[in-house]
Parts: structure tokens; C-alpha cells; sequence
């Protein structure tokens, strides 16, 4: 599945003038809305558990509602309500209050009214005063708990991936599968990950046929016995280093999406050599530019997407490993 197949990501497009700060709030308001979108449509269960997950015990209820930026006061008092942040950590530091704040969402039923403060990244902090102040919402007169419950995107998908696999035995179809798209959702914008994890690259080539070679590429190197790897971190995608010399390969989401094998170096240009004999095996020619020839004629490209069988190319892996 293609990363804009999953049902809760979306594609932002050429916005003008886009810039961090936008980017980051349009993904901070698509993970609300993506998480109580997983709520609403799910089993009613799944809310009842999330809200005792978060330490709330009250009775359960079978109707709820869901709600994005509140800007206006609710008007029914419940037995119980209270400010849950969201965020990348549980530190809450100290801010400014803005009469313009409103909660990014709320947990509504007889039972309770719960008002939702996301945050993401983890240069983002939840701060006292904005908690504090979403709580002008709440109807006159309502009892609200003094402390906000905070709880970080980890702990919500490491909830939520337990409740899918229970609800996969119970044979909720439905439920099964927003919580699995839920999890791939957070995967691809790095909600809860630190570093961007495997699967983050994984999802980015386009067709599902390379994205399974990638997985059995990773499996493969991390695998062999004869092989001893150490990781080769890199900005855009997967790099592999054998022990105490240079990276051997790269499963990368530059270069049209593909695997890159380093072949000895520059002078030896066996990357041209293999590029030729790779090209002829698969019947299709990468798209090298001229510029990439000479800079880098160590290298060969592999589209994943062009491999018929896994066999085609091990033996150029096992090459590039022992050529380094």
C-alpha cells in the first residue's frame, strides 16, 4: 500500500508559501482528526478502553461524540471532565495564555467531557497555561479534574496496537482495520518515533511488490551469517556498512526510489560495470544522468519494482558487500 492509499493520510500538495510551521500544524490537526476518526468509527469498546487506558474510571457508555477544534462552551455538565495532552513527551513547560486557544478536539458522552491538546515533534511542548485555559469550555458549573492527564503518541500506539490484535481475534473487521491503518499513519509522519524507523522507508516505495523486496533486502543482509553489518545511517533511507569499512548498499527513497550498491571505489567504476549487467538482467535500463556516471561510477541502481525474483540480484549484493 502506497503511503497515500492509507486512509488517514493525505496529500498536502503544492501549498504557496508553505513552510515548517504550516506543514507541521496541518499534520498536527490531520493526527487529531485521524485519531478520534479511529474512536468514532470503531467499536464503542475501544473509546470505553482508551478512556480507562488513561487512568479515567466512570461508567461505560455506548454513545459518543466526537468533536475538532472546539470554539464554542458545551453546555451539558457530566459526572466527570478533564484536559487530556498529547504529546511527544510528558514535559509541560511554561507558556503564555491566548484567549484564541481552543482544544484540538473533545471525547464527549453522558459520562464525561474530555477536552484534547495534541502536540507533535519533539521540539513541541504541551504548556500549563493552554491546558488550563481550554478549560473556560466546560459548562457552568461542571466538576473538572484539577490536573491535566498527559500521555505520549508512544503510549497511545502501543495501546492501540495491543487493542487491534484483540480485536483481530474477535473478528471486528472494521475496528481491526482503522487501528492497523492508524498505526501505518503514524509510521509514515513519525508520530511517537523519534528517528524515522524502517518501515517509515519501507512505505515510501510506491508499489507494494518493492516494498516486500525492501523488507526481504533488509532481512537478507541483517540475516546472512556471512555478512557482518553495522548500520550506516543516512538522511533518506536505509544505509548497510560492513564492520569497520564503507557502506556497502543504501535502500534509498532519493534516486527515483531504489537500491543503491556501492561497488569498491571510484577509480575500479565497477558500479558502471554493474549497472550494465543489472540493466540486461532485468530488461530495463535505469535512467542514469551523465552527472551521476561521473561522480559516481561506483554505484549501481536497482528498482525494486523491476525485480521479477530476489535470486536476480543477491549475488550483486553479496559483490558489493565483499568488494568494500
Amino acid at each position: 500500500m502506497s503511503i497515500y492509499n492509507n486512509v488517514f493520510h493525505y496529500y498536502r500538495g503544492q501549498t504557496r508559501n508553505k513552510d515548517e510551521v504550516t506543514n507541521q500544524l496541518q499534520i498536527e490537526n490531520n493526527v487529531t482528526k485521524a485519531f478520534l476518526n479511529v474512536l468514532q468509527h470503531s467499536s464503542p469498546v475501544l473509546a470505553n478502553e482508551f478512556i480507562r487506558f488513561i487512568g479515567i474510571k466512570t461508567k461505560e457508555s455506548a454513545n459518543f461524540e466526537f468533536r475538532q477544534q472546539l470554539t464554542s462552551q458545551l453546555s451539558s455538565i457530566t459526572p466527570l471532565a478533564g484536559i487530556i495532552g498529547i504529546a511527544e513527551n510528558k514535559e509541560i513547560r511554561k507558556g503564555t495564555y491566548k484567549d484564541s486557544n481552543i482544544p484540538d478536539g473533545a471525547i464527549l458522552s453522558n459520562e464525561i467531557s474530555l477536552l484534547l491538546e495534541n502536540k507533535i515533534g519533539y521540539n513541541s511542548y504541551l504548556t500549563k497555561e493552554q491546558l488550563d485555559g481550554h478549560k473556560r469550555l466546560f459548562a457552568n458549573g461542571q466538576y473538572i479534574l484539577d490536573e491535566p492527564i498527559i500521555v505520549t503518541w508512544i503510549e497511545i500506539r502501543n495501546f492501540l496496537r495491543a487493542k487491534q490484535k484483540d480485536f483481530d481475534k474477535e473478528g471486528d473487521i472494521l475496528t481491526s482495520f482503522l487501528l492497523k491503518q492508524f498505526e501505518e499513519f503514524c509510521v509514515i509522519n513519525c508520530i511517537g518515533d523519534r528517528q524515522k524507523s524502517k518501515e517509515y522507508f519501507f512505505l515510501r516505495f510506491e508499489k507494494d511488490k518493492a516494498r516486500k523486496l525492501a523488507r526481504k533486502i533488509d532481512n537478507y543482509i541483517w540475516g546472512n551469517k556471512e555478512f557482518e553489518v553495522e548500520d550506516a545511517g543516512t538522511a533518506d533511507g536505509i544505509g548497510y556498512r560492513r564492520k569497520g569499512f564503507p557502506k556497502f548498499a543504501t535502500l534509498t527513497t532519493a534516486r527515483q526510489r531504489c537500491l543503491i550498491l556501492h561497488v569498491g571505489n571510484k577509480e575500479e567504476k565497477k558500479g558502471l560495470e554493474f549497472q550494465t549487467q543489472i540493466d540486461k538482467i532485468l530488461k530495463k535500463d535505469y535512467n542514469r544522468s551523465s552527472s551521476d556516471s561521473i561522480k559516481y561510477p561506483h554505484e549501481a541502481y536497482i528498482r525494486l519494482e523491476w525485480v521479477e525474483d530476489f535470486e536476480q540480484i543477491k549475488p550483486y549484493i553479496i559483490e558489493a558487500y565483499n568488494s568494500r
